[in-house]
């Protein structure tokens, strides 16, 4: 642990330039932030940043526990009347360690979960009450299942991971009650009802098919979605990957089965290049033994830091990009590489095959993560373009 000055609690971690009187990770302080941020999604604990003026600021805090918040009778009543309630859950779940309320919820509720790529792992992928990650293209809700809901129950959602908005004031006609991750636990208590089968939403099987198509493919170029199921021997030995906004993020977040929480990170913040990095060097900081993966479409300045940082600390990091010059290489030379950066650090580049994007975006609409949240200036990469934008696929919402 690592004293905060000024009699503040005790910081697990600080990043950026050494201080005599704190132990501080030394990083680049343009990077400082992003490392402070992975450290976070990887151990919800309290961490900081000193960027040398003498001061440590905090930048996240330790994972709130879910105190049984007080739940409404007529929230309860609604929940407890629903016929075919869903439940769709974001990253504050995780934030908030709600992840027991959520399980009990839906066991409870005997209903389907769909979750945010942000909440990737709060159930297991096999897990009956798993349906589908949600939010990154624009047909992902309808073909969720929330249309074949009469009750809609959101919690902890980020609106950035939304293709629309899911409010209380409901969605196309279907009512939507929003409850606090912390209420999760105390609300399953109070609304138990009989098991029946849960269906699986039409999202995860069209998804399933273009997903198995490109496994079939063993040859170069990759199909994206053979190159992301290599990376689930990683997640299976207890690793993380961790991806960039843009191409590789999004099939990464579409497509990479998730079995444990913490083990597939994806930005929402379409702003956060070089997250990748950062998140696979503090994974390799906390525990040396843990395989890790970054996967970008580019280094950019902060991805080139961040190695900058890895090399001063000794810490080996394994980064994947993806670009149309990239390496030529079947799956078997595909997995014969990862094995070996992911144990020895190394950047190697790959070509993926791009017209996979076609048939993903026939199954499920046009890609709408990391949009501009504005439609201005905002939410730009740091190529200058927005990642759907250098796919050759609107990345709006279809008018």
């Amino acid at each position: 642990m690592t004293a905060s000055p000024g009699g503040s609690p005790p910081l697990a971690a600080v990043y950026g330039v050494p201080l005599p009187e704190v132990d501080v990770v030394e990083v680049p302080v343009e990077v400082a932030e992003r490392f402070a941020a992975a450290h976070h999604r990887l151990r919800p604990e309290s961490v900081g940043v000193h960027l040398g003026d003498g001061e440590v600021r905090v930048t996240a805090t330790a994972a709130v526990a879910a105190d049984a918040e007080a739940v409404v009778d007529d929230v309860v009543a609604r929940i407890r009347d629903a016929g075919r309630p869903i439940v769709v859950a974001g990253p504050e779940v995780v934030r908030r360690d709600a992840v027991d309320g959520l399980h009990a919820l839906a066991v409870a509720l005997s209903a389907g979960v769909l979750n945010t790529w942000g909440a990737k792992g709060v159930f297991d992928w096999r897990s009956r009450h798993h349906l589908a990650t949600v939010g990154l293209q624009a047909w992902d809700l309808d073909l969720g299942g929330l249309a074949d809901a009469d009750l809609i129950v959101t919690t902890g959602l980020d609106a950035a991971e939304l293709p629309e908005p899911l409010t209380p004031d409901g969605w196309r006609g279907i009512p939507v009650v929003d409850v606090a991750p912390g209420a999760l636990g105390s609300l399953a208590a109070r609304v138990a009802r009989p098991e029946v089968e849960i269906p699986f939403p039409p999202l995860r099987d069209r998804l399933a098919q273009v997903t198995r198509a490109g496994w079939a493919r063993d040859g170069a170029p990759l199909a994206p979605t053979r190159a992301t199921r290599a990376y689930g021997s990683i997640v299976d030995a207890g690793g993380v990957v961790a991806a960039d906004p843009g191409v590789a993020g999004f099939w990464v977040a579409r497509t990479l089965p998730t079995t444990a929480l913490r083990s597939v990170v994806v930005p929402a913040d379409p702003d956060e290049a070089g997250a990748a990095i950062a998140t696979a060097v503090v994974a390799r900081l906390l525990d040396p033994s843990r395989p890790a993966l970054a996967v970008v479409d580019e280094l950019g300045e902060p991805g080139r830091l961040g190695l900058e940082a890895a090399a001063r600390l000794g810490v080996p990091v394994a980064v994947e990009r993806w670009s149309p010059d990239g390496d030529l290489v079947d799956a078997a030379a595909h997995a014969e590489r990862l094995a070996r950066i992911v144990a020895d650090g190394g950047t190697v580049s790959l070509a993926t095959d791009p017209t996979q994007l076609d048939d993903v975006v026939a199954v499920a609409g046009p890609v709408t993560a990391w949009r501009s949240r504005t439609g201005s200036e905002e939410g730009r990469t740091s190529r200058g373009s927005r990642p759907g934008d250098r796919w050759g696929h609107s990345v709006a919402p279809p008018t």
